[in-house]
């Protein structure tokens, strides 16, 4: 069918006024109107063109540089998405809770019947968890534990979190028995060969959801690294090689590249590197100690989904802009 140009513009008009000032549905406008939808969206898309509509978003809650910044974000990192709080002057403990029930509703509102989980540790993963409200209509769920344990604290006991995830709905956790870091690299890889180890190392790649901690960057001198079994003359050797953060044990560079030292094959985890491949990367944290380690995570491109807070995310952009201007 066509249309005069008095009658384009007399259709797109009121078009216009029946989507903006009536609220009216695009299948209700198109039979008012007596065109199909496909005619509709068209006269829409000319509208726009020619400059017959005019946006104004008025933030009535002064929200909009999160928005700004979470599609910053997006677009520099090629990230799905990116969940940002704003916690403002908020103390430390305030601050994880606001990030982790960010993070747990998030992820309650992705989670379906018969998915796979892989987890791995970090104290704002463990506090996304326990702010997880139970849903007896989720279950099936298959938790796999994708590192091994490391210390007394339980923030850093994946198969603690991933007993208390599963408490949350219904299912059934796989954890990886076995240390975190072992003495001698060939232990490491004998342990790895475990059956139970190699099940759960081989189903990790096939999961639909994939929940990791950011571990912050080592720092020079320190004879201590959060709660990692390290001692000093590790944390060196890891400052040595440029680390600036972790995933699951997994030391990185700025860059995201895996760093070489000799704690690298003596830890009981997956590879990062498979990460690429998984499905849906969600990551969680915050803080100055995290920027760089962040940083390195979306460089490295393990992340498809980052939870964090405002200022970690504007100081995370502002390192980038530095690494790219070459100005370190």
């Amino acid at each position: 069918m066509s249309f005069s140009q008095d009658q384009r513009y007399y259709l797109k008009l009121k078009a216009l006024s029946y989507l903006y000032e009536e609220g009216m549905s695009k299948t209700y406008i198109a039979k008012q109107l007596h065109i199909s939808r496909v005619t509709l969206d068209k006269l829409l898309e000319e509208a726009k063109a020619e400059g017959m509509i005019k946006y104004e978003i008025i933030d009535v809650r002064g929200q909009m540089q999160i928005v700004q910044v979470e599609k910053e974000m997006c677009r520099r990192f090629g990230l799905r998405d990116v969940r940002l709080v704003d916690t403002g002057a908020a103390d430390e403990l305030t601050a994880v809770r606001r990030i982790a029930a960010e993070g747990a509703t998030y992820v309650s509102h992705i989670l379906r019947s018969n998915m796979r989980i892989g987890l791995t540790w970090g104290r704002t993963l463990s506090s996304m968890i326990y702010e997880m409200k139970p849903d007896i209509r989720i279950t099936g769920l298959t938790v796999y534990t994708l590192v091994g344990g490391a210390s007394t604290s339980s923030s850093f006991q994946p198969n603690l979190l991933a007993q208390q995830f599963i408490s949350k709905y219904e299912g059934q956790a796989v954890v990886m028995t076995a240390p975190f870091m072992c003495q001698r690299e060939e232990l490491c890889t004998e342990i790895k060969k475990e059956p139970s180890i190699a099940h759960i190392l081989r189903a990790s790649r096939e999961v639909d959801i994939t929940l990791v901690g950011i571990g912050e960057e080592p720092e020079k001198g320190a004879d201590h690294l959060s709660d990692y079994p390290f001692d000093r003359k590790m944390i060196q050797q890891l400052v040595r090689a440029n680390a600036v953060g972790d995933i699951c044990g997994n030391f990185f560079d700025i860059n995201g590249n895996l760093c070489d030292t000799p704690l690298r094959n003596r830890i009981v985890s997956i590879d990062i590197r498979e990460l690429l491949s998984h499905k849906w990367v969600i990551g969680i944290g915050r803080g100055r100690k995290k920027t760089r380690s962040i940083l390195g995570a979306l460089n490295g491109g393990y992340l498809d989904v980052l939870i964090t807070d405002l200022e970690t995310a504007t100081r995370v952009l502002a390192e980038k802009d530095k690494e790219t201007s070459g100005t370190r």
